[in-house]
């Protein structure tokens, strides 16, 4: 047996176990938003650490915050309209001077309701503006910084079987590393998202992207993720997620379709 075996497959361990965004090419913003009728900050932070030495050295980081403000009602104001949204994550695995992974992105959104006071506008219809930078060692993207804007529409009113779809215009400057290459592209974001909730303590949530270049449709990344939450306790959540990314044009030596799946023990206050 080769020596160098166990610590491959602690490798491939630990991988699958603090995986966060090794392969994604779209970072969904959908599952991570907050739901909460109360104005103020509200957010959480995930983190995990993992070491091991056997006939060589590992460790693995991730971690990551989410942060929303819905600021206090203006006395000219009868209802809230603006949101903001601030999303960080990160994940290095390491081992014997060599990066296995090394990926993370930060992710700023402002939402406006439409319409005045408690119109049936505002409550239906949004419009977002947002910002993001990402770098990812696996898929060779050394930095990608985007940003758009666009409405987002909701299309039910139930409170145990939620649908949205946005729609945004989306410029995005990328540099690719081995071998090094610059783009700098106009595309369009789409997504169509649902939440179940079939009991108070359980989430089924899905969100398909859809990302093509204007002039070129059939050069496009398409993404989904679900993902199954359920409620330990009123701060801890245990969720299950499975991610599938798909890039029409990949870079060199990149797969076109990459998929992960997740395990996270989450705290929220």
């Amino acid at each position: 047996m080769s020596h160098n075996l166990p610590f491959r497959l602690l490798v491939l361990f630990v991988l699958l176990t603090s995986v966060t965004t090794l392969s994604a090419q779209i970072v969904n913003i959908e599952q991570r938003r907050i739901k909460t009728d109360t104005t103020g900050l509200f957010g959480g932070l995930h983190f995990s650490f993992a070491g091991s030495k056997t006939t060589k050295s590992i460790i693995a980081f991730s971690g990551g915050t989410y942060l929303e403000l819905k600021p206090a009602r203006k006395k000219d104001r009868c209802y809230n309209r603006d949101l903001w949204l601030f999303l960080t994550d990160f994940n290095l695995v390491s081992g014997n001077n060599e990066k296995f992974s090394n990926s993370g992105f930060g992710h700023l959104r402002f939402t406006r309701k439409l319409g005045k006071d408690y119109s049936k506008l505002g409550n239906y219809v949004r419009w977002e503006t947002f910002a993001q930078i990402q770098y990812n060692d696996l898929t060779k993207i050394g930095t990608r910084a985007l940003g758009g804007t666009g409405p987002r529409f909701k299309l039910t009113d139930s409170e145990v079987s939620k649908f949205y779809f946005g729609i945004a215009y989306m410029y995005e400057y990328q540099e690719l590393i081995d071998p090094d290459e610059l783009l700098r592209e106009h595309r369009m974001s789409s997504y169509f998202s649902f939440t179940l909730l079939p009991e108070e303590s359980v989430t089924f949530i899905s969100t398909t992207y859809f990302q093509p270049v204007l002039k070129d449709f059939g050069n496009y990344r398409l993404s989904n993720e679900t993902t199954l939450a359920l409620d330990i306790t009123e701060k801890f959540t245990f969720s299950f997620s499975f991610n599938y990314n798909y890039n029409s044009s990949p870079p060199s030596e990149v797969p076109g379709s990459t998929y992960y799946f997740r395990n996270r023990l989450a705290y929220a206050f």
